[in-house]
């Protein structure tokens, strides 16, 4: 959904300006394992690359504290910032290490697209890298990283995969960790004055109770209409408030419907109505989470900043597969007005936002039966189908994606164990020198030097 997609391009921001900090190592190694010294660069972007993820999240909130004064998991952050970096540096040992013991390779097009990819990020803040004394090795190192993810993801779990799962054990996890809906979500009122809000509200209600009236008798399939019908009358609101005066009560901002294409398996989904029948671009949907509260969503983030090496399980993000893009225009047709999405992607912390108590809602619903739910964010006219009818093609059309959900924790924990199993020699003078706080500070000191060069 819009906000989710908003939340994408940021972290694309997020990432190349963590990238900027990746070189910063003047000929030093923060770790060593056999023959392989690692760049103090690969640690640096580790925590800078979380910090800004976190930093962003914050503001996202509307928190305007320093990021450095929050906790993660009861942690300071600069001690949350530090073992995520230690954490995810062994990590990168681990993947090179099993890469090579695999005997796996990366394809000339592959080495050729890397090194495009890193001369293309260097040269885009070149002044900037040069400033900062920023090595483009580091940041090719991370794309080779996510590269050599990849194909250790495939070696496992791929179409040839020692451990790929069957076609029925694809099949049962989709029936067992899908919500399939479509919604009509009529947004609360925005006003400040706490009467006029009220008086709002009350009116919104009613109007979200009448359509609820409306798809009482409705099935899932022909809950389609009902959605037409609302988006026509929307429509017709706003056609009115625009040939009067603004006074008028026709409140466009504050009333949308949730009826997509078809949104993808996870946070990403989109959920909202075609923008001609809603004149609300930036209302809150039923599961229009914030992406940045998902599990380990942020530390790799950087990987969809690099277009010719996405990573394969780096972010709960990679999972947000669009399944009207998949399925294209004949798709759309055939399911416009419905959401696919992965319950089980959702963390117990999202699944208590405002758009998370709606997904908890759905999923304790009854198939086939139209209910309102009423959260912070508005009034949400639901219905629920059936999984089942669709798992089969929409297996088909996703089926990567789908394996990736599957096995992406799999992977994350055989990765960890890697690390712990490899023979990893940390040196703790170069780790002392980069510390999150020193790194914060050097951020927001060029931050704010740059800010005022361009004003």
């Amino acid at each position: 959904m819009r906000i989710l997609k908003r939340l994408a391009c940021a972290a694309v921001s997020v990432a190349m300006a963590a990238s900027m900090l990746t070189g910063c190592d003047n000929g030093r190694y923060v770790m060593k394992y056999g023959d392989t010294d690692v760049n103090s660069g690969i640690y640096i972007y580790n925590i800078v690359s979380e910090l800004l993820n976190q930093q962003y999240s914050l503001y996202y909130k509307g928190s305007t504290g320093s990021v450095m004064d929050e906790k993660v998991d009861g942690k300071e952050m600069a001690v949350y910032l530090e073992e995520n970096a230690m954490k995810k540096t062994k990590e990168y040992c681990a993947v090179t290490e099993k890469f090579k013991e695999l005997k796996l390779e990366l394809t000339d097009e592959d080495t050729k697209s890397i090194a495009s990819s890193a001369t293309n990020a260097y040269n885009a803040q070149k002044d900037m890298y040069e400033e900062m004394g920023i090595s483009k090795e580091s940041i090719k190192l991370m794309l080779k990283e996510t590269k050599m993810k990849e194909k250790l993801f495939d070696y496992y779990y791929g179409s040839e995969g020692k451990e790929k799962p069957s076609d029925e054990d694809i099949e049962k996890y989709v029936n067992d960790n899908y919500l399939r809906f479509k919604s009509i979500t009529i947004d609360k009122s925005t006003k400040t004055d706490e009467d006029e809000k009220k008086k709002e509200n009350e009116e919104k209600k009613t109007l979200a109770e009448e359509y609820l009236n409306k798809a009482s008798s409705a099935s899932f399939s022909s809950f389609d209409s009902v959605i037409e019908e609302y988006n026509k009358y929307v429509e017709e609101k706003n056609k009115a408030a625009s040939g009067s005066d603004s006074s008028s009560g026709a409140d466009s901002s504050s009333s949308s419907s949730s009826s997509s294409a078809d949104s993808s398996s996870s946070a990403d989904s989109s959920s909202t109505a075609d923008s001609s029948s809603t004149a609300d671009s930036s209302s809150s949907k039923v599961g229009d989470t914030d992406s940045s509260s998902q599990s380990d969503s942020s530390s790799q983030a950087d990987s969809s900043s690099q277009a010719d090496s996405s990573s394969q399980a780096d972010s709960e993000h990679d999972h947000d597969h669009d399944s009207s893009a998949a399925e294209g225009k004949t798709a759309q047709n055939k399911y416009p007005n419905e959401s696919m999405i992965n319950y089980a992607l959702y963390t117990e912390e999202t699944l208590k936002t405002e758009s998370g108590k709606a997904l908890v809602k759905i999923k304790e619903m009854s198939e086939g039966k139209a209910e309102l739910f009423e959260n912070e964010d508005g009034y949400h006219i639901i219905i629920k189908g059936d999984v089942k009818e669709r798992t089969k093609e929409y297996i088909s059309e996703n089926h990567d994606n789908i394996v990736k959900e599957m096995f992406e924790k799999t992977f994350d924990e055989t990765i960890a164990k890697w690390a712990e199993e490899l023979d990893i020699k940390v040196d703790n003078n170069s780790i002392k020198r980069y510390t999150a706080k020193k790194l914060y500070n050097k951020y927001t000191e060029f931050t704010n030097k740059n800010n005022k060069t361009n004003q």
